[in-house]
């Protein structure tokens, strides 16, 4: 029998709510890579039935964060290097794209709210606050990204950053100094604000194959211990 209109919404309340917990846990490393799922364990951690926690794993797995195993539930994908390799291609070429689109799309407004994304981000590096890290940091860049005029590009963009969070976590152990991150953000900042959408999109590739550097080496040391 099909749901009412109130119980289907509830039951997507409780399955987004699933979901953005269970995404915490993978990046926060609480659910290690290659670790199984169980729906019904998962649901009785979360106080729900096991309906949305499926749901909220089926969604986890179209973005590749878990993939289904036969007839046993879920399991954490591995963090390796073809993946991120693949994710940062894609990245490379995407993200200085949309930032040449978006660059000269930016007023007055949206320059002030880059402004106040990265006086956030900044406070968070700063500090070493690791549970804000990730929001504020996907908040300074999609602060220019979101003006591509592409939603297209928004969502991809948003799908391939929501995979490289793990990376990202990887990278910001061994990069550098919190005043070498803060500086690089602060120059693609600095770019947008002149207006200069070549330099900003070159900055961005920079960023980008600055992490690429760092995270290959701790994927490969990985991939020997195991």
């Amino acid at each position: 029998m099909a749901q009412s209109p109130p119980a289907r919404s509830r039951l997507l309340t409780l399955a987004g709510h699933a979901e953005q917990v269970l995404r915490e846990m993978i990046f926060s490393g609480e659910l290690a890579p290659g670790v199984r799922i169980s729906t019904d364990e998962a649901a009785e951690k979360l106080g729900m039935s096991p309906i949305p926690v499926r749901e909220a794993l089926r969604s986890l797995a179209s973005r590749g964060l878990v993939e289904a195993i036969a007839r046993r539930g879920f399991r954490v994908r591995a963090a390796d290097r073809a993946d991120f390799a693949e994710t940062y291609q894609l990245r490379l070429l995407l993200d200085p794209f949309a930032t040449k689109l978006a660059v000269p799309r930016m007023d007055a407004d949206a320059i002030a709210a880059m402004d106040r994304a990265l006086d956030d981000l900044e406070r968070t590096i700063l500090s070493d606050d690791a549970e804000s890290y990730e929001p504020d940091h996907r908040a300074f860049h999609f602060s220019i990204y979101n003006h591509s005029g592409s939603r297209w590009l928004i969502d991809i963009q948003a799908m391939l950053w929501e995979n490289s969070q793990r990376y990202q976590r990887l990278s910001a152990t061994v990069r550098g100094t919190p005043e070498d991150r803060v500086a690089e953000h602060r120059a693609i900042a600095g770019a947008c604000r002149r207006g200069d959408a070549e330099e900003t999109a070159r900055l961005v590739h920079q960023h980008l194959d600055f992490t690429q550097a760092v995270v290959v080496p701790v994927l490969e040391a990985s991939n020997q211990e195991k």
